[in-house]
């Protein structure tokens, strides 16, 4: 693995989630088709937009990736929905530079949909599709059927290639889950398209998403 960059950037009768709450383990079924390429030893640039943690980067250690870890999922979260187009085009645009982010071949959006509104999820979108290369892969997961999900973004990590692990945060609190529909979805990001999506335990569905 190449060296790895890190920009920090400045329904009643419905339970609450609990396979992205801390201290969970889960499979994740699709992770594996997206890294399969660097399984067979194929070079990969992957973009993981959330915080670096150790287990991940242990987990590409050994592995032909350049690893960008982008920092970004805090100040996504707390863009303001009401900025205009131009602004939030602006902000992504520091958040993921091109020297950073362009020609990413896999991105890991870890939890990040369940925690922007529209217009940022849909600026999101719009940066990426910018930045990649047609046939670039993203995974993503989202919280399905439930009414709460954890305050902030879960400090996810890859212990292998079909498990991820939330990590303890010492947090409790929960906000209402934002309950995107695989419709919903695919209309905030016209660049891209859902491949394949799957129902995980702990009220979880997880995304295949193609540019």
């Amino acid at each position: 693995m190449s060296a790895v960059i890190s920009k920090s950037a400045s329904t009643s009768g419905i339970e609450t989630n609990s396979g992205l709450s801390a201290g969970h383990t889960f499979q994740v079924s699709l992770l594996e088709q997206i890294l399969r390429p660097m399984q067979a030893g194929q070079r990969l640039r992957v973009l993981d937009l959330g915080e670096p943690h150790g287990a991940t980067v242990d987990f590409f250690s050994g592995h032909p990736v350049r690893l960008a870890i982008a920092s970004a999922l805090p100040d996504l979260v707390r863009l303001d929905k009401e900025l205009d187009d131009a602004d939030l085009e602006q902000c992504l645009e520091t958040l993921l530079p091109a020297s950073l982010a362009e020609g990413s071949q896999v991105v890991l959006a870890w939890d990040a949909f369940n925690y922007l509104t529209t217009p940022v999820l849909t600026a999101l979108m719009s940066r990426l599709a910018t930045l990649l290369p047609r046939g670039a892969l993203m995974h993503a997961l989202l919280a399905y059927g439930v009414r709460d999900v954890p305050e902030r973004p879960g400090a996810l990590v890859i212990d292998s290639w079909q498990t991820l692990r939330t990590l303890p945060t010492g947090n409790m609190a929960t906000r209402q889950s934002p309950g995107y529909a695989t419709g919903q979805l695919q209309r905030m990001m016209p660049d891209f398209r859902v491949i394949r999506s799957t129902l995980l335990q702990g009220g979880v569905q997880e995304f295949l998403i193609r540019r």
